[in-house]
């Protein structure tokens, strides 16, 4: 909790207004200032007493953003709706955005908290591909004469994947939080819920009701009890690294960084869909890491590099101290697959020049150096062939 800014201005200019009359010794100015900093204070201590009992769970919260996924320059529909279990507050809603420009509405909404909702509708657009955020949702909640606020975020922040025309999956959908969804449609060891009922068998010993195919027993004569087996799935977490080398922008224009990051997109959207987690680990430069967590409804940063099983890390191998990070990870037993990046090859479809093939020889050259002292499976693929190389390394999970 804390004083509103205008509060806190006029505390400040009374205590600097008693100072000021206690040295020049203003006995009317004194008498004031102390009794308006006394009242404050006093007021405050109330307020702070009432305001103690607020806390998130008095709110129910929604972001919904449609379509999600979008394409550049497109206008993406964000509403986030708030209600509150305790009526006449006071309060002021804020929707944080990063990497989205807002074409129409306003991301900040003031006023009490009544029977209704209080809402939020938004246009926001993105000139770049990625992964944009919305959220979190904040609220600050005030006494009636709005002296101390109390802020609480009432709704983690959501992905906006923001994708090239050409690389939009055929199937975009809006993604909401307000009541996250069931997950898995498949049994793959990557993707899927925690059960998928298989077949309805005799009992054999007592079962709780809940497990009882009740329709398949009542259309037996025999009296016979039958069960439903259920077979536990699997779900995980894919992690993704993305290494040196790859903030560069090519001669035709292209940005590899980006072209990397809807690559991932394109392949990682229908695992989210599923209910996978996907972590993109970021080798950042001075050598450390930095890692997000994202899954259908939320993204959350995470302070350190997650317990995870392998890891598929992009790089260009430009960073010596990446070597060292990787060789690291492969001795705690993470299993790492490295998608070399070979941007000779295309730049050989921008230019057939000497010098331009010499460049890509060396390229390739320095790549296969730098892997050979990793004794790590890697892979080769321009920035073209990228997004096919990574859906085959997910789908077969072979070793390359």
């Amino acid at each position: 909790m804390m004083l509103s800014e205008r509060i806190a201005y006029f505390y400040q200019a009374a205590s600097i207004s008693f100072a000021i009359s206690l040295m020049l010794n203003l006995q009317p100015v004194i008498v004031l200032s102390l009794y308006l900093m006394i009242f404050t204070t006093i007021y405050v201590l109330f307020a702070s007493r009432e305001l103690k009992n607020i806390s998130e769970n008095l709110f129910t919260s929604s972001v919904i953003v449609n379509p999600n996924p979008s394409k550049t320059g497109d206008d993406v529909r964000i509403r986030a709706a708030v209600t509150s279990i305790k009526k006449n507050l006071p309060a002021i809603i804020v929707l944080d955005l990063e990497g989205l420009e807002i074409v129409k509405g306003d991301r900040a909404w003031s006023g009490l908290l009544g029977d209704g909702e209080a809402s939020l509708d938004l246009v926001v657009k993105s000139g770049d591909p990625g992964i944009k955020f919305a959220g979190p949702l904040k609220i600050a909640v005030m006494d009636p004469l709005g002296v101390v606020v109390k802020e609480l975020k009432i709704h983690p922040r959501i992905p906006v994947f923001i994708m090239e025309a050409e690389r939009l999956p055929s199937h975009p959908s809006a993604y909401s939080s307000l009541s996250y969804p069931v997950i898995g449609l498949s049994k793959n060891q990557f993707i899927g819920a925690d059960h998928e009922y298989r077949i309805s068998q005799l009992q054999e010993a007592e079962a709780p009701a809940k497990i009882i195919d009740w329709r398949k027993t009542a259309q037996r004569d025999d009296g016979r009890v039958y069960v439903k087996l259920y077979d536990r799935l699997m779900k995980g977490d894919i992690a993704f690294g993305i290494g040196s080398g790859l903030e560069i922008i090519l001669p035709n224009g292209s940005k590899v960084y980006s072209e990397i990051i809807q690559g991932i997109l394109a392949v990682a959207l229908f695992h989210l869909e599923e209910g996978a987690r996907i972590w993109l680990i970021r080798w950042v430069e001075g050598g450390k890491t930095s890692a997000l967590l994202v899954e259908r409804s939320r993204a959350i940063d995470a302070p350190e590099i997650p317990s995870i099983k392998s890891l598929i890390h992009i790089t260009r191998l430009i960073d010596e101290r990446e070597l060292a990070f990787l060789k690291r990870l492969s001795s705690q037993g993470i299993t790492v697959k490295l998608i070399l990046i070979d941007l000779g090859a295309d730049l050989l479809k921008i230019s057939r020049e000497e010098w331009v093939k010499r460049a890509a020889d060396l390229e390739m050259g320095r790549l296969l150096e730098k892997v050979k002292s990793l004794d790590i499976s890697y892979a080769v693929a321009s920035l073209e062939d990228f997004g096919e190389c990574l859906r085959r390394i997910l789908a077969y999970r072979r070793t390359i």
